[in-house]
């Protein structure tokens, strides 16, 4: 099990919970994820931005913006709810925008 703490994590498109913890399964996948209310042991700040997303694959296309990436990387698949959790590194905190350092990272 791993856990990563961030600025904004989003589980939809509608909105985000701010300062949160996402905990990883050992296969990788979103087991929970709950409100950083303090230090816990064996969890990373990675600060930023994580998604979680049903996408096993998923990449920031040149030029797009974050809420269209949003919809896009939170569209239902075959197979189940969100699972996976996805950091934004180098993205703007106070626009809510992507930069052009931003890159995406499966977090395992």
């Amino acid at each position: 099990m791993k856990r990563f703490a961030c600025h904004y994590l989003y589980v939809s498109a509608d909105g985000c919970y701010s300062k949160y913890v996402v905990e990883l399964e050992d296969n990788g996948r979103v087991g929970a994820y709950f409100p950083l209310k303090e230090e816990l042991s064996a969890t990373q700040w990675i600060g930023g931005v994580i998604i979680v997303s049903p996408m096993h694959e998923l990449e920031i296309y040149s030029g797009e913006k974050f809420a269209d990436f949003l919809q896009r990387a939170m569209q239902e698949t075959e197979t189940e709810p969100p699972v996976y959790a996805w950091h934004i590194a180098d993205f703007d905190l106070q626009k809510k925008e992507f930069t052009m350092e931003s890159r995406l990272v499966r977090l395992l």
